[in-house]
Formats: structure tokens, C-alpha cells, sequence
């Protein structure tokens, strides 16, 4: 009679230590493709977002604007300006320009009621496939699908609201054309990508969640310019950065060079003005979209004057490598 030779038990440990190594080598190379799949996404929505914007200025002759007014109530983001030039034209026939975006003032404002179904319906070229925040928000008595992709408001030194005209490439009532971009359409920021927040606000004496929470102020008493000195005593962390790509508030859709690509610090805002940092889940840096349409990868060593010198339009730095 024959006999069939099976497996030792030596024989099998062996056979699942040889799996377990392979497993072992085989997560982190799937992990990284993974990781470069989602980075070269992100540099290709970036790409599009540049497009857009050089297909609205061919349209209108100038840059999109923060708001039709100078009050938040009308700030429709430069994100939804662009819907058209993203083959988003059905989602934007949804959002009336013609009438406010949001009702009441500062802490209060609510969203127009007629706006809440674009409001929520999610738009995937704004959205950083590496991020895993929130996929919906719930504030300002409404619901919101968020965004990952913020403008350029310049170096926050100066002018944290958008309010007010900044050194960057837009605020409220900004009617930039090119000809405004002294300092070359290659050497300025156009959009940098931004992680989203929490979704929560919490009262102590540190956030919560540092990368997704920044220091939130209110009421009188706050200096007209934010600093870190006096942002280090925030008692109020919030996590609405990126909560919406429709609303264009400050800590939604935009970025500035006060500090550097995923510096570790929180963002610090006051009723919307402040200063909100460029950063993202990618290893070393943050993808970033130039005036001039480019797209560029930029390590979170950057010199900061380096940084601030790439926000600003018009202020006649010499830039280097970077």
C-alpha cells in the first residue's frame, strides 16, 4: 500500500512564517501605491482647479472674487464660481447668485434655505481622496459637503479677513486680472489643499484633535490682528475648516502663508478672519496649483519667507528654489 507523505508540523510553521513575511513586505509597497494613487489625484484635481480659474479669467477677464458684496451673507466661494468650468453646470444651476447665500450676521448666519440642496451634494474635484475627515457637515443650521482645495488669501500679516484687499488673490470684492500678478504667474499661489476638520466644537484648554481643530474666538475684544502669542489661549476649538466648497468664509475655502505647509500649530480664526495654514495626509508636504496653472509639490521645509513670498501677487521678492 502507498502511503501519502503529508506535512510535518514543522514543515507547516515554516510555510506560515514564509506567508506571514510576504504579507508582512506586501502591506507597505500596497500601501504606498495607494498613497501615490491618492497624491497623484489630488495634484490632478489641483490641475483642474487651475484650469478653471484661466477659463473663467479667459470668460470674465478676472480672477473670481470672494463675494458679489463685501459681507459674508453674499459670499458665494470661488469654488462655486468655477462649478461651470468643472462640468459641474447642473450643480450650478442649483445656487441662486442673485440673492444671499445666508441670512443673519456674524455667529448667527444660517443658510438660505433655497441653497441647502446644492449645499450638500458632494463634488469629488474638491475633495483630497488622502483626507479621511468628515464626508458631510452640520452648522449654520444647514448641511454641507465639503472641500479640500483652498484660494489663496496671502500672507495673513496685514489682513485676516476677506473683508478686507490682501496681499494674496482674493477677498470679498477682489476683481484681480492678471496684469495684478506682478511678481509672476509662476512665482504665485493659486490653491493649496488643506486638511478638513472634525465636525466638532469643544471647550478646553487644548483641541481636541490639533490637525483638525483650530482656536476660534468671538465677540469684542479680540486685537484686529490674530497672533500665536494670543491664540494660545483659546479655550474654543473648532472643526469647520473645509466644512463646504459653497460658503466663502475664511477657514472653509481658504489658505494663508502665516505659517508653514503642516506646521505644528493650530489655525487660530475669529469669527471667520484669522489665519488657517495649507496641509495635508501626503508625507513631507503639501500639492499646490500656481497662477500659472502649474502644479508643484512643496516640502514642509519651505524657508517661511519663502512661503509668504510665493503668496503674495505683487510684493517684489526674488524667489529661489524651493
Amino acid at each position: 500500500m502507498r502511503h501519502r507523505r503529508a506535512f510535518t508540523l514543522i514543515e507547516l510553521l515554516v510555510v506560515i512564517a514564509i506567508i506571514a513575511i510576504l504579507i508582512g513586505l506586501l502591506v507597505p509597497a500596497v500601501q504606498k501605491i495607494r498613497d501615490s494613487a491618492a497624491r497623484t489625484q489630488c495634484q490632478n484635481n489641483l490641475k483642474q482647479l487651475g484650469l478653471a480659474t484661466h477659463n473663467y479669467l479667459t470668460t470674465l477677464k478676472v480672477f473670481p472674487a470672494g463675494a458679489t458684496q463685501n459681507q459674508s451673507q453674499w459670499a458665494f466661494a470661488v469654488q462655486a464660481q468655477l462649478l461651470p468650468y468643472v462640468e459641474q453646470d447642473n450643480l450650478k444651476r442649483l445656487v441662486d447668485f442673485t440673492i444671499p447665500l445666508t441670512t443673519g450676521t456674524g455667529g448667527s448666519q444660517v443658510l438660505n434655505p433655497v441653497h441647502q440642496n446644492a449645499a450638500r451634494l458632494p463634488v469629488a474635484i474638491f475633495v483630497c481622496p488622502s483626507d479621511s475627515g468628515p464626508t458631510l457637515f452640520q452648522n449654520n443650521g444647514a448641511e454641507w459637503s465639503p472641500n479640500n482645495y483652498m484660494v489663496n488669501m496671502g500672507t495673513a500679516l496685514t489682513a485676516q479677513s476677506l473683508a478686507m484687499a490682501n496681499d494674496g488673490m482674493v477677498w470679498y470684492t477682489s476683481k484681480l486680472r492678471m496684469t495684478h500678478v506682478r511678481d509672476g504667474s509662476s512665482n504665485t499661489l493659486l490653491f493649496a489643499e488643506a486638511l478638513r476638520g472634525n465636525n466638532t466644537l469643544t471647550a478646553a484648554a487644548a483641541p481636541a484633535d490639533p490637525i483638525r481643530q483650530y482656536a476660534s474666538f468671538g465677540g469684542s475684544g479680540n486685537p484686529p490682528l490674530l497672533s500665536d502669542a494670543f491664540c494660545a489661549a483659546a479655550t474654543r476649538w473648532a472643526g469647520t475648516r473645509g466644512s463646504t466648497w459653497l460658503w466663502g468664509r475664511e477657514f472653509n475655502v481658504c489658505f494663508t502663508t502665516f505659517h508653514r505647509p503642516n506646521q505644528k500649530i493650530t489655525d487660530c480664526g475669529n469669527n471667520g478672519a484669522g489665519f488657517y495654514k495649507a496641509a495635508s495626509l501626503h508625507s513631507g508636504g503639501v500639492n499646490v496649483t500656481l497662477v500659472d496653472g502649474s502644479v508643484r509639490f512643496v516640502n514642509d521645509s519651505i524657508p517661511l519667507d519663502t512661503w509668504r513670498a510665493l503668496s503674495t501677487r505683487g510684493g517684489d521678492e526674488i524667489i529661489g528654489d524651493y
